[in-house]
């Protein structure tokens, strides 16, 4: 038997820098274990960073602190409503009584914080075991200052009108705020605090880079080392056991011993052009397969799944994704479109011109049937009315500039049936469409794809439009109209786990000494999003996991 020479050794070894990395590195510190943790990257924060930050986490703390009613059954049942057999009971259940243990966990041993997102409906509130609000949390503004790599921490690329920071329920209000008392009384408290905050230079925090400064303040305090620019290179095995990785560091190739586990946290595959193309084909286009409308770390490749895969590691969900709505300026990156699509004076119509779904569903759900519309591309229409109203596609209320006219990201005519003639779509079904959702939209009911009726789409609608928060004629010239994609936050499939974060072969058995939580390992929530959060609350909870199982390795 070859034995290995080992350059370095610790206990526990972590692979990724996103939420799930961290949290497993944060945890198994505290649990008296030495950690290390590899980003290939020049940055740290994964997708993470690029995200809202938010967690869902049911029958957290501080539901009950609220006085919210929330219980582990009720969660169970929604997520076996939902997911059905997709997934193992058992790791929901698992998902299900840790998640809470997980936050508080962080919450007391952590720079952690969180407040709690009042009225984030889960995403099929009125399904069996469902919240009408209180399972999603976000992280408290921090500030950046307290890092002292906080250069080294990932920019998000989120459009946010203003570059504005704030939490999920102020984000959402900019909006609407020209059209409602409650938008314009954020912009008073909003802009006056962040002007303060680039004046005085304070680098205030939120969102993604919020969770993500949070968790690496407390390694930094604990001294915990984070090693960028070390790539991956393989998993190191003897006698059927993990032992160890090769990585690429300083230029050199060294062995890293981990006498503990392996937690393999290192993203998904969204910016891996060959595996996007091998697991989704190229119904997508050439932009799509590219990655361009991915919203995920430009260090998601695939790395980790794959040295899983080499070394017997099963896989599961390889062909699906966390879909989002998304559109592309040509100067910029991917705009996630959430909460417009709830809001009055707008529709999304294929290139037949005709409506093919509820627009303020879940952005998951409506992500995968603008992907399988047989009739693409899709846009987003809407009128001088929406746009007088409501920020949309990185553009505040009102503001239109003229370079996105010029350069064809937004497609604006005098009539219905010059915008068709822009865009290329049937005229006569844009027509059609339009004044049917038109009469709908003034008797408040849309009869087609009952929008507006969920609790869920009201979270995203204008509270002060009636008689219906997200319907609203279109019928005001100039008309636009965006061409929207099926984007993604990243893949979901990855490694096979069992309910210890255990990675698995195909006949169930754990590999021993591999770990794998967040986008590396295949989603405890199965084909489904239950809610804001849903990516990060399981990757935390399962990172979590991994450090307590690997510290009694």
């Amino acid at each position: 038997m070859n034995t290995v020479n080992w350059d370095f050794e610790t206990d526990l070894l972590v692979i990724g820098s996103g939420s799930a990395g961290l949290t497993a590195a944060v945890v198994g510190e505290h649990e008296g274990l030495d950690v290390i943790v590899l980003e290939k990257e020049a940055f740290y924060g994964g997708t993470t960073a690029l995200s809202g930050g938010v967690a869902w986490v049911p029958n957290n703390s501080l539901m009950a602190k609220a006085g919210i009613d929330d219980n582990p059954a009720d969660a169970l049942t929604y997520l076996k409503h939902n997911i059905g057999q997709r997934v193992a009971e058992s790791k929901l259940q698992t998902f299900v009584d840790r998640a809470p243990e997980m936050a508080d966990y962080l919450i007391a041993n952590s720079e952690l914080e969180f407040n709690l997102v009042h009225g984030f409906p889960d995403y099929r509130p009125e399904t069996p075991g469902g919240s009408k609000g209180g399972r999603s949390i976000d992280p408290k503004v921090v500030s950046g200052r307290r890092l002292n790599d906080y250069d080294k921490l990932r920019k998000s690329n989120l459009a946010v009108p203003g570059g504005v920071v704030g939490s999920v329920t102020e984000l959402r209000r900019l909006a609407f705020f020209r059209a409602n008392p409650l938008g314009l009384l954020q912009v008073w408290k909003f802009f006056p605090r962040n002007l303060w905050n680039k004046l005085a230079r304070r680098e205030h925090l939120s969102s993604g880079r919020a969770l993500i400064a949070r968790l690496r303040l407390t390694l930094q305090k604990k001294e915990v080392p984070l090693w960028l620019e070390t790539p991956l290179e393989a998993i190191v095995v003897e006698g059927g056991a993990v032992m160890g990785v090769r990585a690429t560091k300083d230029g050199a190739s060294v062995n890293i011993r981990a006498r503990k586990g392996v937690v393999m946290a290192a993203g998904g595959f969204e910016r891996n052009p060959a595996m996007r193309k091998q697991f989704f084909g190229d119904k997508g286009g050439s932009d799509w397969n590219t990655g361009s409308f991915t919203s995920g770390s430009p260090g998601s490749t695939g790395d980790g799944i794959n040295a899983g895969a080499q070394i017997g590691a099963a896989t599961d969900l390889m062909d699906d994704m966390w879909w989002m709505p998304s559109v592309l300026p040509p100067d910029g990156a991917p705009v996630i479109i959430v909460f417009e699509r709830g809001l009055p004076h707008m529709m999304i119509v294929n290139s037949r011109g005709q409506r093919f779904a509820n627009e303020a569903r879940p952005y998951n759900e409506l992500g995968r049937l603008i992907y399988e519309d047989t009739a693409p591309p899709a846009y987003i229409i809407f009128d001088q009315e929406f746009r007088n109203r409501y920020a949309i596609g990185g553009m505040l209320p009102g503001i239109t500039p003229e370079r996105y006219i010029e350069n064809g990201y937004v497609k604006r005519a005098e009539t219905l049936d010059a915008l068709a003639e822009l865009t290329g779509m049937d005229a006569a079904g844009l027509s059609q469409t339009v004044s049917r959702f038109n009469e709908m939209a003034i008797a408040g009911k849309d009869e087609d794809f009952q929008k507006g009726e969920s609790a869920f789409d009201l979270y995203a609608g204008d509270p002060g439009h009636k008689p219906n928060a997200c319907l609203g004629p279109v019928a005001k010239p100039p008309f636009y109209a965006l061409e929207v994609k099926a984007g993604d936050l990243g893949t979901k499939g990855g490694l096979l786990t069992n309910e210890h974060a255990q990675v698995v072969r195909e006949d169930g058995t754990a590999v021993p000494g591999l770990y794998a939580a967040g986008n590396s390992s295949a989603s405890v929530m199965g084909n489904y999003y239950p809610g804001a959060g849903g990516t990060i609350g399981a990757a935390m909870t399962y990172a979590y996991i991994a450090a307590m199982d690997a510290k009694y390795r």
